[in-house]
């Protein structure tokens, strides 16, 4: 628990915010487009994804989750649970926790929200997202929705801060677009980049604070 009240303490205050998510950024697009990510479209949509934290075993462990095949922009990428804000949400945690509930089947009243990460504009969708951070008390058992969950992830936390575990690739992209020098966190034999990578940098950022 100590870690949680660390963290409840530390979101209240200023976060690293969008120098913490740009080292998670491909070099091409800092290159050719720096701006991209500063200042989200007037008709940017809004979104919600959930960072859970759980202990299993003395350990504390994340989960993400990588999509099915489709034909849309984030294919078989591996992300957060979350999704597009609705009309009947109460508010943007309510999204949170909505989408979290869908797609993994984890009930959304045993997650505690404790704070949020900074906002990030994902341009390829036009999304502007809203990450949330949650506490369970004991670790999930999942029914995922197989429409939009092709394979649950859990992750250690210890993982996410090995430096040895953020490494540079080059990334086809659904439209066909070829990067270089991606930057990506290696978990699970699972290369998780993108707009994910650049959330959980600016989460590393913060925990290695409460070290």
């Amino acid at each position: 628990m100590e870690l949680i009240e660390q963290l409840k303490e530390r979101l209240k205050e200023p976060l690293p915010g969008l120098d913490a998510q740009l080292k998670m950024m491909s070099s091409g697009l800092k290159k050719n487009n720096p701006d991209m990510y500063f200042k989200a479209s007037d008709q940017a949509k809004k979104a919600c994804v959930m960072l859970l934290l759980f202990q299993k075993e003395n350990k504390w462990y994340t989960v993400l989750m990588e999509r099915p095949e489709s034909p849309y922009a984030h294919s078989k990428q591996v992300s957060f649970p979350g999704g597009g804000l609705e009309e009947f949400d109460a508010d943007l945690a309510a999204a949170a926790l909505r989408e979290t509930e869908e797609e993994f089947g984890i009930p959304n009243q045993n997650i505690t929200i404790i704070g949020r990460l900074s906002q990030l504009y994902i341009p390829v969708s036009n999304y502007l997202v809203y990450p949330f951070i949650g506490y369970l008390k004991t670790a999930p058992t999942y029914t995922p929705d197989p429409n939009e969950v092709a394979e649950i992830i859990e992750v250690q936390i210890d993982d996410l801060l090995n430096p040895n575990l953020q490494k540079l690739t080059k990334i086809k992209t659904s439209s066909g677009l070829i990067l270089k020098d991606v930057p990506y966190f290696s978990l699970n034999q699972k290369i998780v980049w993108g707009a994910t990578a650049m959330m959980l940098s600016e989460f590393v950022e913060i925990v290695k604070l409460l070290k």
